[in-house]
């Protein structure tokens, strides 16, 4: 009878052991397949090479040159030419965020727009991936990109002096989420960017081209902090 229970015992220990490595391996083999699928095709939303470090060459302002002609010889009278100034109408794109990105140690705080919007360009505006879900979607990530650089639109210039634990925040519907980043990391830019993150974690990913590197994008990846 000793034997038997022994037996039992000793059955019972080899399967649970079985159990968790069985658990491990199957968890670990989970999240290669998760980071795999969660590779997002940049380059069908917007190309990868207007991801960069961009110039301040916006002008709002268009000047039309006047064409010089050659004076008829037999003109009595010069004909003036004049310079005229055609200005685009400038668009208030205040009217259409649906929420607000703010980053007090680079003094960023600028607006985004619903994913679905015209206005949602990454030349014009902190651009969201639609891929994205919303902060208040329980383990969503919020997939934000934009310019580095010198432009008006370069909105992430600042962001490669972000650090470890750095604190982040989305207002979204009135209501403030408050989120620190955990990891820092670059990927070349192959027209994929890979999202590296707990999916049991609510995120907001920040993504922009790596200061004065033309050959790699710098991907923040920030969690939700539970206050």
């Amino acid at each position: 009878m000793k034997k038997n229970a022994n037996k039992i015992i000793s059955v019972l220990v080899i399967f649970i052991g079985f159990c968790i490595i069985s658990s491990t391996y199957f968890n670990t083999k989970k999240n290669e397949v998760f980071d795999d699928m969660n590779k997002l095709l940049y380059e069908q939303i917007v190309s990868l090479d207007e991801l960069e470090e961009v110039s301040e060459n916006n002008n709002e302002t268009i000047v039309n040159e006047p064409i010089a002609e050659e004076e008829p010889k037999k003109a009595q009278e010069e004909i003036p030419t004049t310079t005229t100034t055609t200005t685009k109408s400038v668009i208030d794109y205040s009217k259409y965020y649906v929420g607000y990105l703010k980053i007090p140690s680079i003094n960023l705080e600028h607006g985004f727009l619903d994913k679905t919007s015209k206005y949602n360009n990454v030349n014009k505006n902190i651009y969201v991936h639609p891929t994205s879900s919303y902060p208040d979607v329980e383990k969503s990530n919020l997939i934000l990109a934009s310019h580095s650089g010198t432009s008006s639109i370069s909105y992430f210039k600042n962001l490669y002096k972000l650090k470890i634990n750095d604190d982040v925040y989305v207002n979204y519907k009135n209501k403030n989420y408050h989120y620190v980043v955990r990891r820092i990391y670059k990927d070349s830019k192959d027209g994929t960017v890979a999202i590296r993150r707990d999916y049991d974690t609510t995120t907001l990913t920040l993504i922009t081209c790596t200061k004065n590197d033309k050959t790699t994008q710098t991907i923040y990846i920030c969690e939700l902090v539970n206050e």
